[in-house]
């Protein structure tokens, strides 16, 4: 069995919908667990599909055109099946900054797409993730000390985007938005922690396992604990004392809890339609590696900086963990979901088989003339839409003529009316494109940007429409 070994990675993207759109650029450094480097760097480039616009504003931000991505990239079945290889290994631990939140899903999705087991990567052979944003915004509210934290923001917000820290602490990251940049700056900053803060890092390191976090976060009304997330931005920083009460029926990783510096007379007023708008109710995902600490944690002077007031929180804990009906209430919630009528954005509709997993070990090593044939030996209503669009972002020219002009119908319908709201169509690609052009504020390197993105888009309508316009 290989050694335990951390695999640091960062994407750059076209746009900020997971299910949506798509990856441009996937950088990752291997290192063992003392954060040392021990292989080679792996940069990949995603192809794009003729089924897809880009988001200028995401291309301004990466600098990452369509035609570079063409150029340097594999198509979308060879560029995931290699992450997958690497995620894979025995006694991984997949990492990030904000990774969890945002990277693993574009992975997810991808997975998906291809027929791969979207979540597999994250359990199987011992493999974990792991994503140190939380840890950052933890070391602030707990830790604080040998570490120099960036200015605030204009709302007197701590901040902790990656490039304001590593300017900080006078770390290296020049070329930021360069997904291998990012993933030398993400590693850089883990070592600080670990440097100056061993003992939170090491704590952290350990609720990759559910089962430590469910030490912490027990059910039902459990010992009060501090819960660092973003929802909770203020002055003070991320971290409140909240109470966990119960799992929800319908997720068992799912607990949901409720910040006691908030009025708790609305929970214990809400119906089950109603509770999870409720001010101060949260989710806690056991599974994604959530920042909790105990209640021991919350010394006088820990709850002063963050302006927590521990005794009246406390009582309204022990108040609230009396009216044993708003059990009831939470298990009586139907949870809703917005569903989009477009395969691509069905990844939680529902888990495929065992036998449907067979099927696309046996598709994803056939030849690509070869896999319309497997339209018939699955019987997920999913299937059908996604093999199709597997085979034509990746292999259009093995269909015959029908499937091929049924193909150019889905592009042209793709990127006319994309699903779901405020997705990049033509009408707007062409105008944020020529706003940006037309701002004397865009700089010389973006409307190089810009102008490509435009002659991709009229080389992109050509060959979907046949027409130059």
């Amino acid at each position: 069995m290989k050694s335990p070994s951390i695999l640091w990675y960062d994407l750059e993207t076209f746009g900020l919908d997971s299910r949506g759109d798509r990856i441009a650029q996937f950088a990752a450094i291997r290192t063992n667990l003392a954060l040392e480097q021990i292989e080679e760097p792996i940069v990949l480039y995603c192809k794009l599909s003729d089924d897809y616009l880009p988001d200028p504003l995401s291309c301004l931000v990466t600098g990452i055109t369509p035609q570079e991505v063409n150029e340097k990239g594999l198509i979308e079945a060879e560029f995931i099946a290699l992450i997958n290889k690497e995620f894979s290994r025995p006694n991984t631990t997949v990492a990030g900054f904000n990774s969890i939140r945002f990277d693993d899903e574009f992975i997810r999705s991808a997975l998906y797409r291809n027929f791969f087991d979207p979540y597999k990567r994250e359990w199987e052979y011992n493999n974990s993730r792991w994503d140190i944003i939380d840890l950052v915004r933890a070391a602030h509210d707990l830790r604080p000390d040998g570490i120099l934290w960036p200015d605030r923001s204009s709302e007197n917000r701590p901040v902790f985007r990656l490039t304001s820290l590593t300017e900080a602490n006078k770390i290296e990251q020049i070329g930021a938005h360069d997904a291998l940049v990012d993933v030398r700056a993400t590693i850089a900053v883990a070592k600080l922690i670990k440097e100056k803060q061993p003992k939170l890092y090491e704590y952290y390191y350990n609720l990759r396992s559910k089962s430590e976090v469910k030490k912490i976060v027990s059910t039902p009304f459990g010992q009060p604990i501090l819960y660092t997330n973003p929802l909770f931005s203020s002055e003070f920083g991320n971290t409140r004392l909240v109470l966990p009460i119960t799992h929800l029926k319908t997720n068992p990783n799912a607990v949901l809890a409720f910040d006691l510096s908030q009025d708790a007379t609305a929970l214990l007023t809400a119906d089950p339609s109603s509770i999870m708008m409720v001010p101060g109710v949260v989710t806690i995902s056991v599974n994604k590696c959530p920042f909790v600490s105990p209640l021991g944690i919350l010394t006088d002077e820990v709850a002063k900086r963050l302006g927590i007031d521990k005794d009246a929180a406390l009582a309204k804990a022990a108040y609230i963990a009396t009216q044993t009906n708003l059990l009831a209430t939470i298990h009586s919630m139907k949870e809703t979901f917005e569903v989009v009528d477009d395969v691509d954005y069905q990844i939680y509709s529902a888990f495929f088989t065992a036998q449907d997993q067979k099927v696309f070990d046996e598709l994803r090593n056939a030849r690509p003339e070869e896999k319309m044939s497997f339209n018939a030996r699955v019987h997920d209503s999913r299937f059908g839409g996604l093999l199709f669009r597997h085979i034509g972002r990746n292999w259009p020219e093995v269909f015959n003529a029908e499937n091929s002009a049924r193909w150019r119908s889905h592009c042209a319908n793709r990127t006319l009316n994309p699903p779901s709201d405020g997705k990049m169509n033509w009408k707007y690609f062409y105008r944020s494109i020529d706003e940006k052009l037309e701002s004397v504020e865009t700089t010389p390197q973006e409307k190089q940007v810009l102008a490509s993105l435009k002659e991709y888009g009229k080389a992109l309508e050509q060959r979907i429409f046949g027409k130059d316009s």
